[in-house]
């Protein structure tokens, strides 16, 4: 008599599960994101003119967060924005890539000092001035090489 109550029991506990598996289940959708992270400080800035009449703005994320720390590596985050401007290859008129001087480097300062340049023939035109240095682990543009050797229009 004892198993009988126990296979009882088993399906009141199946009957149970029978009952919430007819109730709706909870969805599951991702949910499409509203919030587009920008960055607040960023060294580089893409502008691409698409051929259709549109502009867009991409700016490099330079901030990588560990544990403990920030590290900023700005020479990735040009890298990156090459890499996005080599994407939308045939798509666009030009696209250029503009640095900041500011120390701040804060999405509404001024970039006006052309690092990179693609136009819709793929002729590719860099900056002779642009160079990375190094410290204490964070990769950084040398703002006074760029300044002393460097020209605000790329020709």
């Amino acid at each position: 008599m004892a198993e009988i109550r126990k296979i009882e029991d088993l399906f009141k506990d199946f009957s149970s599960v029978l009952i919430e598996s007819v109730q709706p289940v909870r969805n599951y959708e991702k949910k499409v994101e509203t919030n587009i992270y920008k960055p607040e400080q960023a060294r580089f800035k893409l502008v691409i003119w698409f051929k259709d009449g549109n502009r867009r703005y991409f700016f490099s994320y330079d901030n990588k967060h560990f544990k403990d720390r920030v590290i900023i590596d700005e020479y990735e985050g040009l890298l990156k924005l090459i890499r996005l401007a080599n994407k939308y290859k045939g798509t666009f008129k030009n696209a250029i890539l503009y640095s900041t001087i500011d120390v701040q480097k804060e999405t509404k300062s001024n970039y006006y000092i052309e690092v990179f340049k693609v136009d819709i023939y793929g002729n590719q035109k860099t900056n002779k001035a642009v160079s990375f240095i190094t410290e204490n682990k964070n990769v950084i543009l040398d703002l006074k090489r760029l300044n002393t050797y460097g020209t605000n229009k790329i020709k």
